[in-house]
């Protein structure tokens, strides 16, 4: 009798516990668990971070989002993969090997969405329409495609976006970053995609409890990113592009006054749209995907004799006047050194062994300075080190120490030294200005859809080099005789004085015929520098450059089409 009722009060203690739980699970905790299953039954499919529109300074659209369509495969619902890979693969033109792959892989969320291919043209969106009662579990999905205005022609200062990589994942997952997002990969799309990202939009489902759709709720909308004005005019930015044509090399031009960049071209070149074409480095050994505006890094070769003369006006190793005879060949010790004049220039000064980039006179002239001050002038005028432009990936060049190189090569910027086009544009630049080493920047600014600023860039001067106001009227009047009359002639526009400084650099031994780098650097009108620009050519001459070059400043400045003969000059360049 006594086990029968402890065996009843068991049984009402164990019920009442039952009870109040399922009274605390069911009552108490039901906003909690009703939340839960909600979540739980309803997904967002994703369609797409819309991003921020782009711009050039004058309001003209570089960059901006467009409707596009994605294919899609629920994993889980692929039942016979050869097919799908049998349809699929004639419809896209992919590589069967590549479907199967995709198609096979083991996924985390086998009933995930995954994507098979982007930005589906309307000819695919036809045929796979057709076909889809012979395609379970594949899906054309709605999406969002970037659109480059100007094609190539932007593609090394835009940049390019694409779906993030495990290793940019692993940096970026505790921003909430996910597999699958698309983030900025290069140019101005990297730079700044945490202001241009928006927050992303999709379609809400709803779903069984092993995942599969079984109806659509509604849509979200994407919220965009934050728009972005830049420093660029997308007329010189054509300008440019143009006047390369189809020369392997890069184009940079700057405001002197300020660091404004205002155009930057490099070549080859590749279409952010369609990247998948270029991925291949034997069809595109030249490496389109290199800006080598920043991150080539050559010889300065004779745009260097700038250093070279400063150095040796200002510390009185040579006067303006003072004469060194080149008879074409000069012997130091053991060694021949050459100007690239075989028969030499005779008897020159500072005034014309500039414009005639006599290699003799500035060899000369090195030797008496020393490795030690070439070095410490070039460095004063930050080469050798990243000017701090707003993209990323910029490279530092190389100043060597004074044990590594010696001055008769250094002098004419020959050797270990190595520089950026960009540094080369900025020394022009400091020249032009008188002194003032400006950060070259991009971006103005960066505006939210409502247009409130949210960050604006402002001219930052670096430093301020000290040069001596007549070594500076030498030098500038030596560099506008490179165009009058010397080396950079083809830079000669009528009606527009123009000072700039030729450099051929040595790939190799030029005596077995391999080729050189030819540059020119140049900045106008000459009393009042509104423009400076560096033309590299990584196969090609200094003449040819400067002949860009010329070709550059007489568009913008000398329009074909002239009222009564009247020249005008572009309105952004007045102060």
């Amino acid at each position: 009798m006594e086990r029968e009722d402890f065996l009843k009060k068991f049984l009402f203690f164990f019920t009442c516990i039952i009870l109040v739980r399922c009274f605390y699970l069911q009552i108490v905790r039901y906003p909690y668990y009703y939340q839960l299953s909600i979540k739980n039954c309803i997904r967002v499919i994703e369609t797409g971070i819309p991003r921020g529109i782009i711009y050039d300074r004058n309001g003209r659209v570089l960059a901006k989002d467009a409707p596009s369509a994605n294919l899609v495969f629920v994993p889980y619902d692929i039942k016979d993969v050869e097919k799908v890979i049998e349809i699929l693969s004639d419809i896209l033109n992919y590589d069967r090997e590549s479907l199967r792959k995709k198609l096979t892989r083991k996924y985390i969320n086998p009933f995930d969405r995954v994507v098979l291919k982007r930005n589906l043209t309307s000819l695919e969106i036809s045929l796979i329409e057709e076909n889809l009662y012979r395609l379970p579990g594949i899906f054309v999905q709605e999406d969002i495609k970037r659109v480059y205005t100007f094609g190539k022609g932007t593609a090394h200062l835009l940049g390019y976006i694409g779906e993030i990589s495990k290793e940019q994942l692993d940096r970026l997952k505790n921003k909430g970053f996910k597999m699958g997002d698309i983030i900025g990969q290069d140019g101005i799309e990297k730079k700044y995609d945490e202001y241009l990202r928006g927050i992303p939009g999709g379609i809400q489902v709803e779903v069984d409890a092993l995942g599969h759709q079984r109806r659509i709720l509604g849509r979200k909308e994407g919220t965009s990113g934050n728009d972005i004005i830049l420093s660029i005019d997308a007329t010189i930015q054509e300008i440019a592009y143009e006047e390369l044509g189809e020369k392997k090399g890069c184009i940079a031009i700057m405001d002197p006054r300020n660091g404004e960049i205002l155009a930057l071209v490099s070549k080859p070149a590749f279409d952010p749209e369609n990247l998948i074409s270029y991925l291949d480095e034997r069809k595109h050994s030249e490496k389109p995907f290199l800006n080598r505006v920043i991150k080539g890094q050559y010889p300065p070769g004779s745009i260097f004799k700038i250093i070279t003369e400063i150095s040796a006006l200002e510390t009185g190793i040579i006067k303006e006047y003072d004469r060194i005879e080149c008879t074409g060949i000069m012997e130091v010790r053991d060694r021949v050194f050459h100007c690239w004049k075989e028969e030499g220039h005779g008897w020159v000064d500072i005034n014309l062994a500039l414009p005639f980039s006599c290699n003799i006179f500035f060899g000369t002239v090195g030797m008496k300075l020393g490795v030690s001050r070439l070095i410490e002038f070039a460095k004063n005028f930050e080469l050798g080190k990243p000017t701090g432009i707003d993209l990323p990936g910029e490279a530092s060049g190389y100043i060597p120490s004074p044990y590594e190189a010696d001055p008769l090569n250094l002098s004419i910027g020959q050797g270990p030294i190595t520089t950026t086009p960009i540094q080369l544009l900025n020394l022009i630049s400091t020249v032009a200005n008188g002194g003032n080493i400006w950060q070259p920047f991009i971006v103005k600014k960066i505006i939210s859809k409502k247009g409130e600023i949210i960050k604006e860039n402002t001219p930052y001067l670096k430093k301020t080099v000290y040069i001596d106001s007549e070594t500076l009227d030498i030098l500038r009047k030596g560099l506008k005789n490179v165009v009058e009359f010397g080396t950079g002639v083809r830079a000669k526009v009528k009606g527009l004085e123009i000072a700039g400084k030729t450099g051929t650099a040595q790939r190799a031994a030029t005596e077995i015929g391999l080729p050189t780098h030819g540059a020119f650097v140049c900045y106008a009108p000459f009393d009042n520098p509104k423009i400076a620009i560096v033309v590299f050519l990584d196969y090609g001459s200094s003449p040819e450059a400067a002949d860009i070059a010329g070709k550059i400043l007489k568009r913008i400045f000398i329009p074909e089409k002239m009222e009564e003969g009247n020249e005008t000059e572009t309105e952004i360049y007045e102060e």
